[in-house]
C-alpha cells in the first residue's frame, strides 16, 4: 500500500470515528431536549459531513478501480514479455541443435 493510500485511509477512519463518537453522544443525550435543540442551529453542517463521506467513498472506489486496471495492464505486459522470452529461448535451442544435412546412405546396393 502506497503512502497516499495509507493517508487516505487514516482520513477515512478518522471520519468514521468522528461519526461514531457524535452519534454515540446524541444517543446518550436523547433525553435532554436542550442539547438536541441547541444542535439544531448546526444542522446545515451535517450536509457537508455527508458530502465529505460520499466524496471519500467515491475516491476510494475510483482509486481501487484504477489500481485494478493498472494491475491488469501490467499483467498483460508481463505475459507478453514472458511469451517473447520463451520464443527467443526456443529459437536459440533450435539454432543450437545439430542439423543433419546429409541423408542416410542406403547400403542395399
Amino acid at each position: 500500500m502506497n503512502r497516499r493510500r495509507l493517508i487516505f485511509f487514516v482520513i477515512f477512519g478518522v471520519y468514521h470515528l468522528v461519526i461514531f463518537v457524535f452519534t454515540s453522544y446524541i444517543d446518550v443525550q436523547k433525553q435532554d431536549l436542550g442539547v438536541l435543540t441547541s444542535m439544531y442551529k448546526f444542522i446545515h453542517l451535517f450536509k457537508y459531513g455527508a458530502f465529505l463521506g460520499i466524496t471519500l467513498f467515491i475516491t476510494d472506489f475510483v482509486w481501487s478501480w484504477r489500481e485494478r486496471k493498472m494491475a491488469e495492464k501490467e499483467s498483460e505486459s508481463l505475459k507478453f514479455e514472458v511469451n517473447t522470452l520463451k520464443a527467443k529461448v526456443y529459437d536459440l535451442q533450435e539454432a543450437a541443435k545439430p542439423t543433419s544435412s546429409s541423408q542416410p546412405e542406403d547400403d542395399s546396393q
